[in-house]
């Protein structure tokens, strides 16, 4: 990785982590008052619909990581001119995206009664929550186009810092008006609000950043540069399509199989690991354009060198996380709401399962969106979806919530977890996949140890309470990463990661 990559990873890397943090921890503060100001059943609404407009989105699909992979190879030759055509048509293509998501979105009301099983007991209309929700989806993609051009030159940190700060702003403004007026609708406006003026601040810096995004001259893009992209875009909806079947629809099929207040009991669980997954995704994003790049200029060899660091780092990671997601959520949720909304210590271990194997295939993820690899394996996202809800219906009318969550599990693990890496050694690396499945394996048997003797030990603490849930946390602390530096201390990818992270701390 060349120095300015290098350079660019960290970067994005330290504030990507540095926003993150600032941000879930308003997510934290703005979620308790949420609760205290109103009640779990307005959770359950968020919930829901959040979800709802997840699935909705579909029409962006792939667009943006097309855009953003087509540009790639222009910002490394500094061809302003092709970059000027994209982001025009990039352009384009997003406003006439929102409108569409608005239009479909309101196809959707006629079947409210379907997706809710018990309407929640609140003040406002349902459906006006729900008109709302949509506006804020919708507005979200005008003007978002320029993050690609600032994140195509490996300059995430400017996004970061810019969405820290807008967010921490919404975020103090929500609780003030949550608190004086108890309004829900007025909480929602503020989303749409915030959501207009973080899009105008990115794009008036990504014009200061490159003033030629200003200028009216630009040549349109060629037919057959818009069908690349066209087909691009296809084989990239395809693939996404399945990730959202398998993250979005969790809470709707609770929501009709359950009920609307059960949707908001798991959406504090879920608040907790997304907010850990938007710091880890923010920190390992920022490597995703030198990934790109790498993609571009460098041989097969330095790449399946990365990817194996990378997915090493990922295993430790997301491991870690995992195990201490198993063993301190109810505790968690416990100190911080109370009793009665704990839902079965199976739950917080089925979601954490879940949050390990999407981890752990984060490396094969980034590799294939940067490079022509995400035009192969479009029945993937096929199998992963059908997979995915005829076991969630099954299993959900069986075990409840937490049968909908092994669901997830069971269709990553039969779809994208070994069907992505194949394709990324074949047609990118050129090499056997049989090393990737030996340490595939080998990961999963080591995370599976660290969970037995972890919670094995945590389990002879009697103490209750904020003491028992430090000492767990310091016992979450030292068991799993005390094991995998015993068992990995001697390899290639601990030692180049361990080198890398000496040198940044030497400040080289």
């Amino acid at each position: 990785m060349s120095e300015s990559r290098s350079k660019n990873v960290m970067n994005n890397m330290t504030t990507g982590a540095l926003v993150q943090i600032i941000n879930k921890l308003m997510i934290f503060i703005v979620r308790t008052v949420f609760i205290k100001t109103l009640n779990e059943e307005y959770l359950g609404v968020n919930g829901l619909f959040t979800n709802i407009l997840t699935i909705l989105s579909f029409a962006e699909l792939g667009l943006g990581t097309a855009i953003i992979y087509h540009m790639y190879k222009p910002v490394a030759e500094d061809d302003v001119e092709k970059i000027k055509s994209l982001m025009n048509f990039y352009k384009k293509s997003y406003n006439i995206i929102g409108i569409a998501i608005f239009l479909m979105g309101l196809l959707v009301i006629p079947f409210m009664d379907f997706l809710v099983k018990d309407v929640p007991n609140i003040q406002e209309n349902i459906i006006h929550i729900y008109v709302l929700f949509l506006a804020n989806t919708s507005v979200s993609y005008f003007f978002t186009y320029k993050k690609s051009i600032i994140s195509a030159h490996q300059k995430e940190s400017i996004i970061n810092m810019i969405d820290s700060m807008i967010y921490l702003v919404k975020s103090i403004i929500e609780i003030v008006f949550l608190i004086l007026t108890k309004n829900y609708i007025v909480y929602l406006m503020m989303e749409i609000i915030f959501t207009m003026i973080e899009n105008l601040v990115v794009s008036n810096k990504a014009n200061h950043l490159y003033p030629y995004l200003n200028e009216k001259e630009v040549e349109p893009l060629s037919s057959k540069e818009k069908s690349s992209i066209f087909s691009d875009v296809k084989a990239l909806v395809i693939y996404k399509m399945g990730g959202i079947m398998m993250n979005g629809t969790d809470n709707i099929l609770i929501s009709a199989l359950i009920n609307v207040t059960t949707v908001g009991l798991v959406s504090n669980y879920t608040m907790v690991i997304n907010a850990i997954r938007g710091v880890l995704s923010s920190i390992l994003n920022g490597i995703t354009a030198s990934v790109g790049n790498l993609n571009v200029v460098e041989k097969s060899e330095k790449k399946e060198q990365i990817f194996y660091q990378l997915t090493f780092m990922n295993f430790w990671i997301y491991g870690f996380v995992s195990i201490a997601c198993m063993v301190l959520l109810n505790p968690f949720i416990k100190i911080w709401l109370g009793e009665k909304y704990l839902l079965e210590v199976a739950v917080p271990i089925a979601l954490s399962i879940t949050f390990f194997i999407e981890g752990l295939r984060n490396s094969s993820y980034t590799f294939r969106v940067t490079s022509e690899v995400f035009k192969k394996g479009k029945i993937t996202p096929y199998l992963a979806t059908i997979i995915n809800i005829v076991l969630s219906i099954y299993l959900g009318r069986l075990w409840g919530v937490l049968g909908i969550f092994i669901a997830t599990s069971v269709a990553q693990l039969c779809s994208y977890s070994w069907i992505d890496p194949y394709l990324i050694h074949k047609y990118e690396f050129k090499t056997s996949s049989s090393k990737y499945f030996k340490k595939y394996l080998m990961y999963i048997g080591i995370f599976i140890a660290e969970v037995v003797a972890t919670m094995y030990v945590t389990s002879f603490i009697e103490v209750t309470g904020i003491a028992s849930f430090i000492i767990k946390g310091i016992i979450v602390v030292i068991f799993p990463n005390l094991i995998n530096i015993l068992v990995f201390y001697h390899t290639e990818e601990f030692k180049s990661l361990l080198g890398k992270f000496m040198n940044k701390m030497k400040g080289k």
